[in-house]
């Protein structure tokens, strides 16, 4: 996968000196004088000078020091890995009928772009027809030079290069022009999204020509990836067009938009980089931009883009900005209608992305991992499988390579593609509708929590959400606080039966609200380890959401090995332990690691697999196991008998709470007449299960380290106070009691 620069295109007037047509080229020791078609330009003597011809196979590409002068080619010859900016210029015709911004030979970028100082300007010589695209990095004196100008001064979203007063009222125009679009995708085309496509496609650092992509329809590839905009682009895009997308997609091939903005602050290829105190600010503009360029080439809202993160290493610093830019490209684009991709390498963005799912990050709908292994799955060690399992990924399992296919020759990245395409706009541009009301998607996590993720495409104003939830879609109340409107996703710990949400001003007052969302039933497990006897059965805890009959199917796997299928069991409603039993091959593996990774896979008719990486903890006890009973209250039940207790003394009773309100829970563990824990006040969610911690006192660590079982029977009692289920002013506390067994492990 390659990177692309991204431009910001600017209107002004012609900078050229007379000369005849042909160019012509006088030399200097510092730098050499090229003319073309009338056009002058001073640029460094050890640059290279490419003269493009119609059939010009070179590639145009703004990664290297070069001089480019003709219009690229339709067909060119490049890699698929160019990658970042440097300080290079081509000088082109202007197209007949083309706007005065110039030609689509590149997007232009993201306002973030022009904190970074690496930008790009380009003039349209209107007086000898020409356009003149310059590109730069660390080195903005060499553009100057070369362009005889004395300022690339940024203002507002342009760049100021000798500006006359047409180029001024032609500025103007375009950022109103703008400004229109970034009303929520307010200037797009009517568009169907591509839909979810499974197979094999490639990406290429330039978008082919059409005639190549009818040649290649005797490829076995159907998806083709295609870049749209970014700040680091390498190579020119003269084929891409609402024309080229319409074809294409009309003659089957599935487009997969990508979009390469700002790279981790530290990275090797000399790219723009993300600023870490603007990580977010900058995701967030890249998607806008992204967004703008989508909708030039037809493709609306409902579509996909994919953003291109490269390789990088793992640093607090990379990590913490990749990750904040990326969840603010995620939720701009969720609030302009689009859906949100990255790419990046399996070991570094992929990776660190895989570490935030299932929490209140704003995670991005598909994931393209780079993993150049040969294999055409979507299946990778640093993704668990629950993670983006929904049709969501897409694999690039081979790297730069030419393929040759109806004559055609293409070099690409091989792609596996399981996961959102586009489609292209059906009609002329116009004003993309509103929607109605805002939307909600409720998205249960293997631990228990839920995901609820609100949109509303094309409502500006919008500061907050209110989330609510309730047992039916006709009593809702609020869950929680206001949200910041910028967050795309509200991580919930409760579990309600249906859910909406509000869409709030800054004063507070409701714009709008979502219809009412089920709950998708589903199963969860709870706690990051399983612990397991020297003899006997080990336990899981696990729980049913929204399922009339929870019958689960448990399996446990080592890496590649598997540890344990185990039959169908039946968990009690609001949770229980699912139990399983080890060989005695794998009872001595776990004692002699003392803490076994595995991955647990739980399934149950009705709702979707879900796999936790958890550790098998061995423990020892003798004799017989102390009596344990459980005596519930109106609002909370205790559901373990057996807990563990490590070294330092720290555990977890695992409960459930099962008011109608969040339980305000405290604890008390007592033994043999004294107290031996007290917690202070933890909050389980509405209808959900988990594990209330506490600390054993010096008292309590000696009880439970002086018996020779390893079996101290403790009496716990959890009060907690929530909604009884009379509304909500009926609350009130209560007591749920019983005994317990404590084991050290």
């Amino acid at each position: 996968m390659l990177a692309l620069a991204a431009l910001v295109v600017v209107a002004l007037g012609a900078a050229a000196t007379a000369g005849p047509a042909a160019a012509r080229t006088a030399h200097s020791p510092q730098n050499r004088t090229v003319r073309y078609h009338g056009y002058t330009v001073h640029v460094p003597a050890g640059w290279p000078v490419y003269r493009l011809t119609t059939r010009s196979h070179t590639c145009v590409r703004f990664d290297r020091h070069a001089l480019y002068l003709g219009a690229p080619g339709a067909v060119q010859n490049c890699p698929t890995d160019p990658l970042g900016r440097t300080e290079a210029i081509l000088i082109a015709p202007q197209a007949r009928g083309q706007a005065s911004q110039g030609a689509n030979l590149l997007p232009s970028a993201e306002p973030s772009a022009q904190r970074t100082g690496r930008t790009v300007a380009r003039i349209v010589d209107s007086a000898h027809r020409l356009v003149v695209t310059a590109t730069w990095n660390r080195d903005a004196a060499v553009i100057r030079k070369a362009l005889s100008v004395r300022s690339l001064r940024a203002v507002g979203a342009h760049f100021t290069v000798r500006r006359t007063a047409a180029a001024s009222a032609a500025a103007r125009t375009a950022r109103a022009s703008r400004a229109t679009v970034h009303t929520a995708a307010a200037a797009g085309t009517r568009s169907a999204p591509g839909g979810t496509y499974t197979g094999l496609g490639f990406d290429a650092c330039q978008t082919p020509s059409q005639s190549q992509m009818s040649a290649w329809l005797k490829s076995p590839f159907r998806a083709a990836g295609i870049y749209i905009g970014g700040t680091n682009m390498a190579c020119s895009q003269p084929n891409l067009t609402s024309a080229w997308v319409g074809n294409v997609s009309a003659s089957g091939w599935h487009i997969i938009p990508i979009y390469v903005g700002l790279q981790a602050p530290v990275n090797s290829c000399g790219c723009s980089p993300i600023s870490p105190g603007a990580a977010a600010s900058q995701g967030a503009a890249a998607a806008a931009d992204a967004v703008t360029r989508a909708q030039a080439v037809g493709i609306g809202p409902g579509n996909p883009i994919y953003d291109d993160m490269e390789a990088y290493d793992r640093t607090t610093t990379n990590t913490s900005a990749v990750l904040a830019f990326l969840g603010g490209w995620t939720s701009r684009l969720h609030a302009d209608g689009y859906v949100s991709g990255v790419y990046s390498s399996d070991s570094s963005g992929i990776k660190d992305l895989a570490a935030r799912y299932g929490t209140s990050f704003a995670e991005p709908d598909d994931l393209w991992i780079a993993n150049w292994n040969g294999q055409q799955s979507t299946a990778d060690a640093n993704v668990p499988a629950s993670a983006w399992a929904d049709h969501q990924r897409l694999h690039q399992y081979r790297g730069s390579h030419t393929d040759n296919y109806g004559g055609a020759s293409i070099n690409i990245d091989s792609d596996y593609v399981d996961a959102a395409t586009a489609a292209a706009g059906t009609g002329s541009p116009v004003a993309a509708e509103p929607s109605a009301a805002p939307t909600l998607r409720v998205t249960p996590m293997p631990n228990g929590t839920l995901q609820a993720s609100p949109s509303w495409r094309g409502e500006a104003g919008i500061a907050s959400w209110q989330l609510e939830g309730g047992s039916s879609p006709t009593s809702l109340t609020p869950v929680g606080k206001h949200i910041n409107a910028a967050r795309a996703t509200i991580k919930v710990r409760n579990s309600y039966a249906y859910y909406e949400v509000l869409a709030l001003d800054s004063h507070g007052q409701t714009l709008g609200t979502s219809a009412p969302v089920a709950t998708p039933a589903h199963v969860a497990m709870f706690g990051k380890s399983a612990y397991v006897p020297r003899r006997g059965q080990g336990g899981v805890p696990v729980a049913c959401f929204e399922l009339t009959s929870c019958r689960i199917v448990l399996k446990i796997h080592y890496g590649k090995r598997t540890v344990r299928n185990v039959k169908p069991q039946r968990i009690a409603p609001g949770g229980g332990i699912a139990h399983f039993k080890l060989s005695g091959y794998w009872h001595r593996l776990v004692a002699a690691h003392r803490s076994l990774p595995v991955t647990i896979t739980v399934k149950s008719a009705g709702a979707k697999r879900i796999s936790q990486l958890m550790r098998l903890v061995p423990y020892t006890t003798s004799g017989r196991r102390p009596h344990q009973s459980s005596t519930p209250s109106a609002q909370i039940r205790l559901i373990g008998g057996m807990e563990f207790v490590s070294h330092r003394g720290s555990g977890g009773v695992l409960a459930a709470c099962v008011a109608t309100a969040p339980c305000q829970t405290s604890m008390t563990l007592s033994a043999r007449g004294m107290v031996i824990g007290r917690t202070g006040q933890q909050t389980l969610g509405a209808g959900m299960v988990g594990y209330l911690h506490f600390s054993l006192t010096r008292r309590g660590r000696t009880l439970l380290a002086h018996t020779k079982s390893n079996q101290l029977a403790v009496e716990v009692q959890i009060s907690s106070e929530g909604a009884t289920g009379g509304g909500a002013s009926a609350s009130a506390v209560s007591v749920a009691s019983g005994q317990v067994t404590l084991a050290a492990f």
